[in-house]
């Protein structure tokens, strides 16, 4: 009985363990590397794009295989109840000539086995399809890296968005505080006939703004969360959490203009890989002009019986047959189908080279944009910091002033209200150069470098 009680206790301390390092794991913090490395692992988006590859990678062998040899073995069995009636001219049997006579050749039953093989010796287009297939099966590689580099920026823009609202929920969070105390002390100087019910209730209002304020950010900060989540493929309910962002010199690097060549970004290597299958396409179409040869062969046996018996034959005997041969296919005239296909595909690939030109200068102008923005962040950052530092001094002064009954209500009312300003153009200068930085990589095509 006390075994019993002992493996009892041990079970449940074991679980209670699991339990407790479960936890502890569901609230430790995850980097931006951890959320795109489960990201790419668990998307259901490239589960899907790697079907489709091995699809097309299936589609490769199935073309080859058209150029391989093809052998069959048939085996047939027939039997006729009314054979078929043939005119034979009446003075092959010494009848008047002109005249026909009535004749059935052959007899009731046929039964043979055949061992037949094709081989296509030459055909254009079955050769440039291989091709074809080949250059598929790149095109959705390309597809792949691109859905990657999206889910990276999506990923990466969301983690960022969760840090600019957690640098504000953390300041909205002192202000509320800082609120709080001044509501204390206003109530106590209206108590005491040193203050207002219009300055209480002004201030009063002015922290349940505050308040309001900081429940939006939590709510955006759950619903972003929740985007995450749905990201990363991990369950809704999941608890995570990100680090926050810090301030240092490692996490604000001084911009610079990248290297890059536009034509060696996915969306361009996309539309020259789907121009080089047009072509590709429009070569096989012409290609069909050409003559195509095969060749042919069979082997194999007869037997014959005037009755209805598979297991008797004539005599006795199978009699055997055989031949070879080669076929050669020249198209003469197709109603000008072949013409009209060649247009069609002429228009795409012209289509092809225009969206090229597009992409390049799009990525160009995203290059230029990106760099820009990233420049402008960094002046703009040591503007808005100087700013916040201002507005909190100013902000403290005028609160120890109204503590001190210097100045009135409407002045801390006022410097509230632009220390929340300085506060949120400071955060949003702080994730914008993060933001700035991702646009900067994904216009240079480094997001997977």
């Amino acid at each position: 009985m006390m075994r019993i009680k002992e493996q009892i206790f041990r079970n449940l301390l074991l679980y209670a363990l699991l339990l407790f390092a479960t936890g502890v794991y569901a609230q430790e913090s995850c980097d931006l590397k951890y959320c795109i490395e489960t990201a790419l692992k668990n998307s259901l988006q490239l589960k899907s794009d790697y079907n489709t590859l091995a699809k097309y990678k299936a589609s490769v062998g199935q073309v080859r295989s058209e150029l391989l040899p093809r052998v069959n073995a048939v085996g047939t069995y027939q039997y006729s109840f009314d054979i078929q009636t043939q005119m034979i001219p009446a003075e092959m049997f010494g009848g008047l000539s002109g005249t026909y006579k009535e004749a059935r050749l052959g007899v009731n039953q046929n039964k043979s086995g055949n061992l037949q093989a094709s081989q296509t010796l030459y055909n254009a287009p079955l050769l440039i399809s291989l091709k074809i297939a080949k250059a598929t099966v790149n095109l959705e590689c390309l597809q792949i890296q691109g859905t990657k580099e999206d889910l990276i920026y999506n990923v990466s823009a969301t983690y960022y968005n969760i840090q600019s609202i957690l640098k504000q929920e953390q300041l909205v969070e002192n202000n509320l505080r800082s609120m709080n105390s001044l509501v204390e002390i206003t109530d106590r100087l209206y108590k005491s006939g040193l203050a207002t019910a219009t300055d209480a209730n002004r201030l009063t209002v002015s922290r349940d703004n505050t308040s309001a304020n900081l429940r939006k950010l939590r709510n955006n900060k759950e619903k972003m969360y929740n985007l995450l989540k749905i990201l990363m493929n991990i369950p809704i309910d999941s608890n995570i959490q990100i680090k926050e962002f810090q301030e240092n010199k490692s996490s604000l690097v001084e911009p610079f203009l990248p290297v890059s060549n536009p034509m060696l970004k996915t969306n361009y290597l996309q539309v020259a890989q789907g121009k080089q299958i047009a072509e590709m396409q429009l070569k096989s179409i012409k290609s069909s002009y050409l003559p195509s040869l095969s060749f042919s062969g069979s082997y194999g046996y007869s037997a014959f019986y005037n009755n209805a018996n598979p297991m008797k034959n004539l005599n006795d005997k199978w009699y055997k047959s055989s031949y070879i041969g080669v076929q050669l296919n020249i198209p003469v005239f197709d109603g000008f189908s072949k013409k009209y296909q060649i247009h069609q595909k002429k228009a795409e690939i012209k289509n092809y080279e225009i969206q090229g030109e597009q992409i390049l200068q799009q990525n160009s102008k995203e290059m230029a944009d990106a760099y820009a923005d990233l420049k402008s962040n960094y002046t703009s950052l040591d503007t808005q910091k100087r700013s916040l530092e201002l507005a909190q001094k100013v902000s403290d002064d005028i609160n120890n002033q109204y503590k001190s009954g210097l100045v009135k209500m409407s002045e801390v009312i006022n410097s509230q209200i632009e220390l929340v300003t300085a506060q949120n153009n400071y955060v949003d200068a702080l994730i914008s150069i993060k933001q700035a930085e991702l646009n900067l990589s994904k216009a240079a095509g480094t997001l997977m470098k």
